[in-house]
């Protein structure tokens, strides 16, 4: 009876792990360095190139343009991590480059990257190393971007942890841990922008429950984020990454469950 009670709380809890806290960060979301300028940030756009030196965009795309003004526009609430994923979106949906594979120039890249303010740590971009786009379908287009070390950090947050009390215990998603490179899709949902599967990612924080069962979990696997147009919310799907298990010792219990279930949460998220 006793083991029959554990199984069904672990299920219980796997049902209910947090992945960010959804308290609204509005007032950090929005900000910008006096630094920054919409026309710069098009004019890296159209200088972007790519290891053969070969200009993405042959002329402006006013298509384009007018997008990524409104991306772009103080006035809406938007994360830098939207703006980054739908930026990336936009290059590949507009750029008139033939090829259909192809790396992009590291320094036009990372000129870009910091001008348009899409990382809270100005000096993160400089960590990348490669960025290899393929796009067979335009609107569908799959991003490897590499670092220059095989464990790469980014804090959450402004480097204040995502935290909300649930399960008995204070939930702490802390950073996003990048293991020598990273990839990931994009598409359009509507009028909102979704990155999906994503690979060698993982949230890393302090998650778990407090009670009847004590679990502590560190490492989760962000499997897609949909991001809500003209909002700072993201729908969020993730689970509990199989480096946990590499890590940290568990149950198989607690292995086997966690490899099926994904958790989906509506909440605010940043870097």
């Amino acid at each position: 009876m006793l083991r029959n009670s554990s199984c069904l709380c672990l299920i219980l809890l796997l049902f209910s792990i947090p992945v960010f806290a959804s308290d609204s960060k509005s007032d950090q979301t929005i900000a910008k360095s006096a630094e920054f300028s919409i026309n710069q940030v098009l004019d890296d756009v159209y200088a972007l190139v790519d290891t053969e030196n070969v200009k993405l965009f042959k002329e402006k795309n006013s298509e384009m343009d007018k997008e990524l003004k409104e991306l772009f526009d103080l006035s809406i609430l938007r994360s830098k991590l939207e703006q980054f994923y739908t930026m990336l979106f936009y290059i590949s949906k507009y750029t008139s480059i033939e090829e259909d594979e192809l790396f992009l120039d590291r320094d036009s890249t990372i000129k870009l990257l910091i001008s348009s303010e899409v990382f809270t740590n100005r000096e993160f971009p400089r960590r990348i190393t490669r960025v290899h786009l393929t796009r067979h379908n335009r609107e569908r287009p799959f991003y490897k971007v590499f670092f220059d070390s095989d464990r790469v950090e980014l804090d959450l947050n402004w480097g204040d942890d995502f935290d909300t009390m649930r399960e008995g215990m204070n939930q702490k998603a802390k950073a996003l841990v990048f293991y020598g490179s990273f990839s990931f899709r994009l598409r359009k949902k509507g009028e909102n922008v979704k990155a999906f599967d994503f690979k060698n990612v993982d949230l890393y924080g302090c998650f778990g429950s407090r009670g009847f069962i004590n679990v502590d979990i560190n490492y989760v696997a962000v499997r897609s984020v949909e991001f809500h147009k003209g909002s700072e919310m993201a729908l969020v799907r993730a689970k509990v990454s199989r480096k946990e298990f590499e890590i940290n010792e568990h149950t198989w219990l607690l292995a086997l469950v966690t490899k099926f279930k994904t958790n989906k949460s509506l909440t605010s998220l940043d870097w």
